[in-house]
């Protein structure tokens, strides 16, 4: 996109939080005299709503009451939804619907990309990827739904840059990655896809996108190995001829890698993710030898099974980013053996808890701990499958009582493990928010080291 193609159209950007403020600034930083509205359905905060010149026009309110279609051009921010009836209306009409993620490969098609996605794990991975490439002498940048958008990177000269892509971007990405990978395919954010057919479709995409260049994908997904049968281009792991996941290590076909992780790095959804780390690695053709022996230095996220700090002889464990059922199934497997106070629930996006309620009975904690909106429908599904921690089911009104609540009834050598399962909204700006409302509310202050 051209300042020329800009210039005389009436341009909306779609939201203004991470993703919409980036695309601010680099529509401006091209075109500096662009006037553009800025569309939220919530006040934006005080600090944002203070950058704002002469030619920013603020407009709040229901998408619907908003008259999307008097645009010529809108960039549509990921966390809205373009299946919405509103933007519908708008591409009906004829209005060229963009996003930041398309602006910024459009103008990037010849550098080298690793796009990840999954329903769980894709952030670990994309820092495992990245953490890996350097320590094999690349120059690296972690971006999109990690770190910073992509939009705010003015990076230059960058061997590879590593992309963690959400379904909420990846429905309409317009790309063509130099490696996709896919980790798993699981029910997500289906009220924001308006059904799971249309989720898997959108997660999909990247293989798509992909054919032409290197997938990586797991093997030990029957729905990714079903839906993936037809492309010629799929590297597996977790395949017994390739990199996989073996008992509590590593092999590579019938030989053991020295892998050594991390203790910040538990479980065995943690091997999954380093088992699809290495095989990109080896399909760039990095240096493996180096590549192994760098996983022990691995720094693992903020508010992914992150510990925050100890009272008393409890942990406290962050692990914020756990927007789904899988992934607090995935927390709890990763402690086993310890005794949890968990806290889970957030916005209720009429997602069925039952489908997990095995994998929690394997690994059932000492006391659940629900909060709105969906705590109670967690609690009545748990009660339905006849889990019974020893310590309650619990309701309370918010995180501050839950936190209350856990140093009261979890004893010495426990964990309070906040793994919420759903998103943040409406209670939070978003899980980063969540993470260090709770780490505070725990007494301490929250670690956040800078992404690659």
């Amino acid at each position: 996109m051209k300042p020329a193609e800009l210039e005389g159209r009436k341009i909306g950007i779609l939201g203004v939080g991470r993703e919409g403020r980036s695309a601010r600034e680099y529509l401006r930083s091209f075109c500096p005299g662009i006037e553009l509205d800025l569309i939220s359905e919530s006040q934006p905060d005080r600090p944002f709503a203070g950058q704002l010149d002469d030619q920013d026009r603020m407009r709040t309110g229901p998408l619907s009451q908003l008259h999307l279609e008097q645009y010529d051009l809108l960039v549509r921010s990921p966390g809205i939804s373009p299946y919405r009836d509103s933007i519908r209306r708008a591409l009906s009409a004829g209005v060229e619907i963009t996003t930041p993620s398309n602006l910024w490969f459009a103008a990037h098609p010849q550098e080298k990309t690793i796009c990840v996605t999954g329903t769980k794990g894709k952030s670990t991975t994309s820092a495992l990827i990245a953490h890996l490439l350097h320590s094999c002498g690349h120059k690296v940048r972690l971006a999109g739904n990690i770190g910073l958008p992509l939009l705010s990177c003015n990076d230059r000269d960058v061997d590879w840059w590593v992309i963690e892509l959400s379904s909420y971007q990846l429905t309409d990405l317009e790309a063509a990655p130099t490696v996709g990978v896919i980790l798993n395919l699981s029910s997500e954010h289906l009220d924001w896809h308006g059904g799971e057919q249309a989720y898997r479709q959108d997660k999909l995409r990247l293989a798509e996108l992909a054919a032409g260049s290197v997938m990586v994908a797991n093997a030990a997904d029957p729905v990714l190995v079903k839906a993936l049968s037809s492309h010629s281009n799929i590297s597996w792991f977790n395949s017994e001829s390739a990199i996989h996941v073996a008992g509590c290590g590593i092999h590579d076909g019938l030989s053991i890698l020295p892998v050594s992780l991390p203790e910040d790095l538990p479980g065995v959804h943690n091997l999954a993710n380093t088992a699809a780390a290495l095989t990109v690695l080896r399909e760039i053709g990095a240096d493996m030898k180096t590549a192994v022996p760098a996983l022990s230095s691995f720094r693992s996220l903020p508010h992914r099974l992150q510990v925050v700090g100890e009272q008393s002889g409890v942990r406290f464990i962050n692990d914020s980013i756990s927007s789904a059922p899988v992934a607090t199934a995935a927390a709890l497997e990763a402690l086993s053996g310890q005794s949890i106070t968990l806290i889970v629930g957030g916005l209720d996006r009429g997602l069925d808890w039952t489908p997990y309620m095995e994998a929690f009975k394997t690994c059932i904690p000492g006391a659940v701990i629900a909060i709105p909106e969906n705590g109670a429908r967690i609690v009545d599904t748990m009660r339905s499958a006849g889990l019974q921690p020893e310590k309650g089911l619990h309701l309370v009104s918010g995180l501050q009582e839950a936190v209350m609540l856990a140093k009261r009834i979890t004893q010495a050598d426990g964990t309070v493990l906040l793994s919420p399962g759903a998103p943040s909204f409406p209670q939070f700006k978003d899980y980063r928010d969540r993470g260090r409302q709770f780490t505070n509310l725990c007494g301490f202050e929250l670690e956040e080291h800078s992404l690659w």
